[in-house]
């Protein structure tokens, strides 16, 4: 898959099991929860969550993991 910008990428999908998600396999290494996604710029478009910069929503996370990310609440 392109890791191209402005293509689209399903990271989950919403689940009417047991499951509440279901990721699939394109979301970063660790990355498990879907209100971390969002805070990085997931969209959620109909039960499919999704991102246009695959590379970007990657390198957004791996520098969330970090010590220097922090929240700006103004």
């Amino acid at each position: 898959m392109s890791e191209s910008s402005g293509q689209r990428v399903v990271l989950c999908r919403k689940e009417n099991t047991m499951v509440k998600y279901r990721w699939t396999g394109d979301e970063p290494s660790g990355m498990y929860d879907v209100d971390v996604a969002e805070e990085l710029g997931a969209r959620w478009e109909g039960s499919d969550l999704v991102t246009y910069d695959l590379a970007g929503f990657h390198a957004l996370y791996e520098f969330h993991q970090g010590d220097d990310y922090m929240i700006d609440n103004d």
